[in-house]
């Protein structure tokens, strides 16, 4: 199914929309500051994001929670080279049924959700690697 499209602030005060990654592979990341497990993907996605970057892999972490503030600074204490968007009202998490955090949407180059990934547990980083680099090789 097509990735519901979306447009949210990041931290950096920018306006960011879904569509504008179209022709890249995303790794559309759910989490929160106080979710330990949500820390943990996220710097294993970020590692993802910065090895295959050039080859078009983006990651978009989508904040819940409750202010920007806080979202910036989590952002900033994981030393994020990517986009860290906040999800104040909650649409984008109602939009994706994000239930559960951290939780990981995979969108290939034509805007298509291709995986989705619940949850968090050390060694789900190969499975995600392995998602991406089938859609890299597509």
């Amino acid at each position: 199914q097509e990735a519901p499209d979306f447009a949210l602030k990041s931290t950096t005060g920018e306006n960011l929309r879904l569509s504008e990654y179209r022709g890249e592979i995303v790794l559309l990341s759910f989490w929160a500051t106080w979710c330990g497990d949500c820390r943990n993907q996220l710097e294993q996605l970020a590692a993802m994001h910065t090895r295959y970057r050039d080859a078009g892999v983006r990651l978009l972490a989508v904040s819940l929670d409750q202010n920007l503030r806080q979202a910036a600074d989590g952002a900033r204490s994981l030393g994020a080279d990517y986009a860290v968007l906040h999800d104040a009202g909650g649409q984008v998490d109602r939009l994706y049924t994000a239930d559960r955090v951290p939780m990981v949407v995979l969108i290939d180059r034509a805007g298509i959700v291709r995986d989705v990934f619940e949850g968090y547990r050390r060694g789900n980083e190969e499975q995600y690697l392995r998602s991406v680099q089938a859609l890299l090789r597509e």
